[in-house]
C-alpha cells in the first residue's frame, strides 16, 4: 500500500509492507535528504508485521522544497508524528538509519504515545562525536589520498576519486553498489544534505553541527538496540558509548560491515532485528 499525507510544506510519501498484524515498524532514512530506497532490504522484515517506508518532505517520492526553514530537526519530528498519527497507529516499533537514528532520539525526547522500542542502526546521534570518529577514520586511509582530500577542489576529479576512497571503505563496502542505493543518490536532495548537514559525511558544516543530544539519551526509556558494522563511519567505540547511557539496552556489531549491514549480511541483520523485536513484544 503506497499512499500521500500532507505536513507542512507538502506532502510525505509513504509504502506500508505486509498485512496489518502485530505492532508496526517505522524506517527512518538516512541522509538528511537520503530517500527510502537504499532501505529496500528491510521489507524481509515484513513476515509477520507491517514494515513502513516514507521519505522525509523534500527528497525521493515526496514533495520537493525550496525553503530551508522547513529543514530542522524539530519540523521532521513533526512530520514523523503526521504520519503516525494519519496512519492511525497505536504502538509502533521505530528503526533509525544512520540521520535517522538523531531524528528518533529528537522524537523520542517528546514522549510519544505508542513507542514501543527504537533501533538504532548504524547511529548519527551527536556531530562532536561523528566529527570526531570521521576524523580518526580519514587518517586510516592513504597518505596520498589524505593529501588530496585536504588540498584538492572539491569539484575536482581527483577529490572525487579520493572521496570515493572513504565511502567505499567506511561507508558501503559494496563493490558493486546495489541498484536501490544508486537509485537513493539520484533521488537524494543534496541542497537538503548541504543546508542540514554538509559537502561530505566527514565535513558536517550545516546546521546539525551543534546537534548533540548525548546527554538527555538516558532520559528516553522504551527498549532500544544499536548496531553497527565493525568497519562503519558510525564506529563500533561510539556505538557502544551510546549503548552505555541507556541503561538496558542492548548492541550488536556486525563483523564483515560497513555502514550498511542490511546489505552487507543481510540474513544475520533481518534476523537480529526480528529476534530484538519478538523480545520486546513479550514482554
Amino acid at each position: 500500500m503506497e499512499g500521500f499525507i500532507p505536513v507542512q510544506g507538502g506532502k510525505v510519501w509513504y509504502k506500508i509492507a505486509g498485512e496489518p498484524k502485530g505492532i508496526p515498524l517505522i524506517l527512518l532514512h538516512g541522509g538528511p535528504g537520503y530517500p527510502h530506497d537504499y532501505l529496500e532490504p528491510l521489507e524481509d522484515l515484513a513476515t509477520d508485521r507491517q514494515v513502513v517506508f516514507y521519505d522525509q518532505l523534500g527528497c525521493g517520492n515526496s514533495d520537493k522544497t525550496t525553503d530551508p526553514a522547513l529543514w530542522t530537526v524539530d519540523k521532521f519530528v513533526k512530520e514523523l508524528q503526521s504520519l503516525i498519527d494519519q496512519l492511525g497507529f497505536e504502538k509502533y516499533h521505530l528503526l533509525g538509519h544512520s540521520w535517522g537514528s538523531a531524528l528518533a532520539v529528537a522524537f523520542a525526547l517528546t514522549n510519544p504515545k505508542g513507542l514501543t522500542s527504537i533501533i538504532f542502526s548504524d547511529p548519527y546521534i551527536s556531530t562532536p562525536h561523528w566529527a570526531k570518529d570521521t576524523k580518526r577514520l580519514l587518517t586510516l586511509l592513504p597518505l596520498e589520498t589524505q593529501k588530496v582530500l585536504k588540498n584538492s577542489p572539491p569539484d575536482s576529479p581527483e577529490y572525487d576519486k579520493a572521496s570515493k576512497e572513504y565511502y567505499d571503505r567506511f561507508v558501503f563496502m559494496l563493490d558493486p553498489r546495489p541498484e536501490p542505493c544508486m537509485r537513493a543518490n539520484k533521488k537524494m536532495n543534496r541542497e537538503l544534505y548541504n543546508h542540514m548537514w554538509g559537502p561530505e559525511e566527514y565535513a558536517p558544516t550545516g546546521n546539525l553541527k551543534d546537534f548533540d543530544p548525548t546527554s538527555r539519551l538516558s532520559e528516553i526509556n522504551v527498549p532500544a538496540l544499536f548496531m553497527c558494522g565493525r568497519y562503519d563511519e558510525a564506529t563500533p567505540e561510539t556505538a557502544q558509548y551510546f549503548q552505555s547511557l541507556m541503561p538496558g539496552s542492548q548492541l550488536k556489531v556486525f563483523e564483515n560491515s560497513a555502514h550498511f549491514p542490511f546489505w552487507n549480511e543481510r540474513k544475520e541483520y533481518m534476523q537480529t532485528v526480528h529476534n530484538f523485536l519478538r523480545q520486546v513484544e513479550k514482554q
